[in-house]
């Protein structure tokens, strides 16, 4: 079985800073991120090759279907949803996306309730 997932590359902007970037991940664009049917899980990763200045979010949707409405509220949502617009403006101030990539995930290997591979 797969999900679709969106994986997005992020850089600090001069003077912001990584708490700043974190803290906004945690409460704002996750509280945002649970009212919008379908996406699955969000996940920020500190970038150890460049960890002060570079960022990875993986967004992980039920399906295509999902991942595409979700484009549609990204796109759409600052026009109607003032905390949205006032969170992504933001998140757009602290940080420019370098990368993007989307598609279909595949879970290969998962943990036992013992913790050992399955």
């Amino acid at each position: 079985m797969s999900e679709y997932c969106s994986v997005r590359v992020w850089q600090l902007k001069a003077g912001a800073s990584a708490a700043e970037l974190e803290v906004l991940a945690t409460d704002g664009i996750t509280e945002m991120y649970r009212w919008i049917p379908g996406v699955e899980r969000f996940s920020l990763m500190r970038l150890a090759s460049q960890p002060e200045t570079h960022y990875l979010t993986l967004v992980t949707f039920r399906d295509y279907q999902a991942y595409v409405s979700w484009r549609r509220v990204e796109d759409e949502g600052p026009d109607y949803w003032e905390r949205f617009a006032s969170i992504f403006m933001h998140w757009e101030q602290v940080a420019h996306l370098v990368e993007e990539y989307h598609g279909d995930s595949f879970l290969l290997m998962e943990l036992d309730a013992r913790g050992k591979p399955e």
